[in-house]
């Protein structure tokens, strides 16, 4: 019974884990290029019911992954606008973009289930489960495939940001953006398509959410996800390997939660809810001061 306690914890931190590693990228590929992308809890949102639909009304999961990434392009464009070209202040036009998402999925979610409608979605499964051990072959088939594609994802970004050229200006952006444009690079261009694949990879974790963890949506679902995955950047210094280990750590937090407050101690279940955001808070706090990417949140205008 042991071993299959701790096979299930592992799969289940895993599964947790998912939407926050999609979304810590995000973040984390938006400030190399200069960006704080505060509006990744309102991506998240609106990738996670753009998902449950899509795959309620076609009946195939991976429709609801590829309207979550529809949703994401569109939502990049609309935060590149305002945040690149205006550019309007980054930190303010993020917390707006979060409350108008929360508001905007809100409605249409009561709209929703006012008119019958079960958004029930047919989910991701995994192959079977880890089968009481816990082994690399038990737990590449008790985690859906939306978990491989993230740490897919983590090994690409790493590989883009630290090993290839373009990665390399990539990041100049974000550490000075008037050098990077004196050097010849288009800074609208990349911090425009930063914030495009950033907010793709937000949505994504919403999709994650919804079609890997909790196979259907309710209000206001993400429950600040996407601000553990800032914590999760800021503990990892901004690097795509140690900001998934921080997602695991704070996964790890969700998954105990769930298990305790299923197995109950007399204790108020909203406690066990707050472990997660508790134990974000500890890891950042016994991180002390990172510094980040000089330019990050600067906004950019030719001189």
């Amino acid at each position: 019974m042991e071993g299959q306690w701790w096979a299930d914890f592992v799969s289940a931190v895993l599964r947790a884990a998912t939407p926050l590693v999609f979304c810590a990228l995000g973040v984390l590929v938006c400030e190399r290029a200069g960006i704080l992308n505060i509006g990744v809890e309102g991506s998240m949102l609106a990738g996670a019911l753009a998902a449950v639909l899509a795959a309620v009304s076609s009946g195939n999961p991976w429709m609801g992954v590829v309207a979550a990434l529809g949703v994401g392009v569109a939502a990049g464009l609309v935060l590149a606008l305002l945040t690149v070209y205006l550019p309007a202040d980054q930190v303010a036009t993020g917390i707006a973009f979060n409350l108008v998402c929360l508001g905007v999925t809100s409605f249409v979610y009561k709209l929703l289930v006012l008119g019958g409608v079960q958004l029930m979605a047919p989910a991701l499964r995994a192959a079977h489960g880890p089968g009481g051990r816990v082994s690399p072959v038990a737990l590449a088939a008790a985690v859906t495939p939306l978990t491989w594609i993230a740490l897919l994802f983590v090994l690409l970004t790493w590989m883009f940001l630290f090993r290839t050229g373009p990665g390399l200006l990539w990041r100049s952006v974000g550490e000075s953006a008037r050098a990077a444009h004196a050097a010849g690079l288009n800074v609208f261009r990349v911090r425009s398509v930063a914030l495009v694949a950033g907010s793709l990879l937000s949505a994504l974790g919403g999709a994650a959410l919804t079609l890997g963890w909790v196979p259907t949506f309710t209000d206001n679902m993400t429950m600040g996800r996407g601000f553990i995955a800032l914590a999760a950047v800021y503990f990892g210094r901004w690097h795509p390997g140690l900001a998934l280990l921080a997602c695991l750590l704070f996964g790890a937090g969700e998954a105990l939660a769930f298990r305790a407050q299923a197995l109950g101690a007399g204790f108020n279940p909203y406690y066990y809810l707050m472990l997660p955001y508790v134990l974000t808070l500890v890891a950042v706090a016994a991180m002390g001061r990172a510094v980040g990417p000089r330019d990050a949140g600067k906004p950019y205008a030719r001189g």
